[in-house]
């Protein structure tokens, strides 16, 4: 066999080699590929799980137990002494990171302020994100209606990563008022008020809302990338006196 023969030969062997390596590396690349879709899929799936089977925690603080609150289509519940000096509306939704974050910081100055009849909370639970923001917002009027309203907002925001199921609603209820009827339950489980909820949300839109949380100040609205919470306490005070 010549030279030039046994080179190409050689060649020819080197091709071969490094097809078959890539080929190798190409079938190690896609199980690795399948390995981490599966274990993404699965942790995934375990997650949606944990969101809808967990019991929800009660809240830390005892919101004050209110009055019965009339659900009307459009209008916010009102959280706190009706006749308070200053009226703060407030949009949320219980699936707004942003939110959860604005109530751990702001929440207990606003229920001091709301729990000594200084202000009144005149809440609009949007339900834009997801299934469980609605479902959320029906519960909510469910329990104000039943007059419990500020304990069981509290709740809501106290597990922010619920999927919010009916059974956690429920269980939710049984935390914080344990003494709540089969109305309730029946409330949550028929969506009573998911009308409702669809009509804060067109309410928002008319009063220039388009994100949560908002919060006006009788009327006013507030800049809350520039508020501190003791700046918020100090408007409430100071409206309060005027």
């Amino acid at each position: 066999m010549s030279a030039a023969s046994r080179r190409a030969q050689e060649m020819a062997r080197q091709q071969a080699v490094a097809a078959a390596k890539r080929q190798r590396e190409r079938r190690m690349a896609l199980v690795a590929a399948l390995v981490a879709l599966v274990l993404l899929v699965g942790g995934g799936i375990a997650f949606q799980a944990w969101r809808t089977r967990r019991a929800p925690d009660a809240p830390t603080s005892g919101a004050e137990s209110l009055a019965p609150v009339a659900i009307a289509d459009g209008k916010p519940i009102v959280l706190g002494r009706s006749d308070a000096p200053v009226k703060l509306a407030l949009y949320e939704d219980f699936h707004c990171p942003h939110c959860a974050d604005f109530e751990e910081a702001y929440g207990p100055g606003l229920a001091a302020a709301r729990d000594s009849g200084k202000a009144a909370i005149e809440l609009y639970p949007m339900s834009f994100i997801d299934a469980g923001s609605a479902s959320a917002a029906n519960a909510m009027a469910c329990a104000a209606e039943a007059g419990f309203g500020s304990s069981y907002y509290e709740g809501l925001f106290a597990n922010p990563t619920l999927r919010w199921s009916d059974d956690q609603l429920i269980e939710l209820a049984n935390q914080v008022a344990p003494a709540h009827t089969k109305r309730f339950s029946s409330c949550v489980t028929s969506r009573v008020h998911a009308g409702w909820a669809t009509s804060i949300n067109a309410a928002a839109d008319a009063n220039g809302v388009s994100s949560t949380p908002t919060l006006f100040l009788d009327g006013a609205r507030l800049d809350l990338a520039t508020l501190s919470p003791e700046a918020l306490q100090t408007k409430i005070d100071e409206a309060a006196t005027t």
